[in-house]
């Protein structure tokens, strides 16, 4: 019997046009930016950006965009052999809008190609973004941990600054949109 061997692809897209959102930036500058405010802005802007459902000014990207996003960008840098390679066993296992951190699932002679046309990827539905792999793993299991762990870092140090601005909508959205991650991450099939 043939067992197939797959890699697990733990990435993160990084939108250009995010206003601060989901960025690591240092408490003195987050400070720096709520002082430096116009009087004329609305004052229930956080300056966290998205930061969970009920927040959420980003236009959703749905599985499907990101799919046709990458397939194009192997097609357009690996030609029609790569394209060729990577049609079957390349999956979307998890993808959040909100975080915007996903899974993929993709055979172990070609993972270089998937990882390769990712970072060539600079726009998805018209807006530019840089993607980043973080984390490769051979099994689910661990690519979910990472994920857990990658996103309660990210979400801390920014409910650490919403502390720190005295913004508790903005404490309590985070807290909340932690909390859904990771039931969104530990429903995954393993």
């Amino acid at each position: 019997m043939v067992r197939f061997k797959n890699r697990y692809l733990l990435f993160e897209i990084v939108y250009a046009d995010t206003p601060l959102g989901w960025t690591s930036i240092p408490a003195s500058t987050s400070l720096a930016l709520l002082n430096a405010a116009q009087p004329g802005e609305a004052a229930d802007q956080s300056p966290f950006g998205d930061t969970g459902r009920n927040n959420c000014r980003l236009p959703p990207l749905a599985n499907k965009d990101l799919l046709f996003a990458l397939k194009d960008s192997i097609a357009e840098n690996f030609g029609d052999y790569g394209a060729g390679l990577t049609q079957r066993p390349l999956t979307l296992k998890y993808f959040s809008p909100h975080t915007n951190v996903g899974i993929l699932r993709i055979s172990r002679e070609e993972m270089h190609i998937v990882w390769g046309a990712l970072t060539f990827i600079n726009q998805l539905k018209g807006r530019p973004c840089i993607i980043k792999v973080i984390h490769t793993s051979g099994t689910i299991k661990k690519c979910q941990l990472t994920t857990i762990k990658y996103d309660r870092d990210r979400i801390m140090f920014l409910r650490n600054q919403a502390q720190l601005l005295k913004d508790s909508q903005a404490y309590t959205q985070l807290g909340l949109a932690y909390k859904e991650s990771a039931d969104e991450v530990n429903s995954l099939e393993i």
